[in-house]
């Protein structure tokens, strides 16, 4: 911490790439500055950055997640 988009992807998942990675990388190290243990900042980046690399609606599904809360 903190991570770039390709540290982030190289370190914990090589599946990401590009836009996708650098957004997981930026959520981690938010989380991470606002207390999350970094497991968890880790594993959330990695579930919403899967997403977005499959072409998921990201600012859609933050959006729901923010209701919800």
């Amino acid at each position: 911490m903190p991570w770039t988009g390709k540290d982030f992807a190289s370190k914990h998942n090589k599946k990401l790439s590009g836009a996708a990675a650098t957004k997981a990388a930026d959520m981690a190290n938010a989380m991470v500055r606002s207390g999350v243990d970094e497991g968890v900042a880790i594993a959330t980046a990695n579930k919403h950055g899967n997403r977005m690399q499959r072409g998921g609606n990201f600012k859609e599904h933050a959006k729901r997640m923010r209701e919800t809360a």
